[in-house]
């Protein structure tokens, strides 16, 4: 084909200046082109980039959900009569008020009941999935009944093409994606004929929910103002505070109210309805020089149950 060009231009069919100009488009189509393919190739980067982050972001929400199994207590009567009883059985997952079955084995640390006086009884759970616990009132005045789980890791990393996951720290693992240590607690309030104040002592939980009005004192419309603890201070970091009632929504951490706590610790819960209730806070911080080669974050969870009538 140059051959044929050469000809044609020493027989004086093709000058060489429409030759040139020819070969100029030619280039600047050529260089359209590549510019062209550049551009979508940047684009198809910035989309898979965003991808890849929206599914790393979906791992480490599956993730969380998965070590997030909150505790909390149910109680078949919240207002008993003296000498009268209530059967104390675990909600353990995400769906208000029963969702999964707490391994007391595993999971469990201990069970307490204090009475108005303050004494503190150890309970043994009765075996079974729901660890329904009879419990007998001889004194008039408000009860506590507490638990707390064994302090655990839950771990998260990606290997051999596959995520896998352990109830562990990350230690000797590569491409960890999640590591948590978490401690949860749970209480519930209880008031036998006529509640007291037994229920603003804080008992030391590493974190808790201190309410500061008898739930038996309120009715709908009212506000419970509670306190947030951590390590016994005032938590000062405006966790966010989730409170929900019973039938209200069976849906995985849905709540029926959420506020955010001031720099004292403490948040107020609208009552927007008579009825059992249960209140959740979880504060997360950074590894403390002890734990931060065997995970990535701290997570510690409370709850509160309750019931206005």
């Amino acid at each position: 084909m140059v051959k044929h060009l050469a000809k044609k231009i020493s027989c004086g069919y093709i000058d060489a200046p429409a030759l040139d100009g020819g070969i100029e488009k030619g280039e600047e189509k050529e260089d359209k082109s590549k510019k062209r393919i550049i551009s979508i190739m940047q684009k198809l980067n910035k989309i898979l980039r965003l991808a890849s982050l929206i599914l790393l972001l979906s791992i480490k929400m599956l993730a969380g959900n998965a070590v997030a199994h909150t505790m909390w207590l149910n109680v078949s009567d919240y207002s008993p009569p003296k000498g009268g009883n209530a059967i104390v059985y675990f909600g353990w997952g995400h769906k208000y008020p029963v969702h999964d079955l707490l391994d007391q084995e595993r999971f469990l640390k201990n069970l307490y009941l204090i009475d108005p006086m303050g004494k503190i009884e150890s309970l043994s759970p009765n075996p079974g999935g729901l660890l329904a616990t009879r419990i007998d009132f001889d004194k008039r005045g408000t009860y506590l009944v507490t638990a707390e789980l064994k302090p655990g890791f839950y771990t998260m990393w990606f290997e051999d093409g596959k995520i896998n996951h352990r109830i562990g720290p990350k230690t000797g693992l590569s491409n960890v994606m999640v590591s948590t240590y978490y401690e949860q607690f749970a209480k519930a309030i209880i008031n036998v004929d006529a509640g007291d104040s037994n229920f603003v002592t804080p008992i030391g939980q590493k974190i808790e929910i201190v309410p500061l009005k008898n739930p038996i004192s309120l009715k709908e419309g009212d506000y419970l103002p509670v306190r947030i603890l951590y390590e016994g201070n005032p938590l000062s970091s405006y966790p966010t505070v989730y409170a929900t009632y019973l039938g209200f929504s069976t849906q995985s951490e849905t709540y029926a109210y959420t506020t955010i706590a001031d720099e004292e610790g403490i948040a107020e819960i609208k009552i927007i309805r008579p009825g059992i209730w249960m209140v959740k806070v979880n504060y997360k911080t950074h590894p403390t020089e002890e734990l931060k080669d065997k995970c990535n974050e701290l997570s510690y969870t409370a709850t509160l149950s309750f019931e206005v009538r």
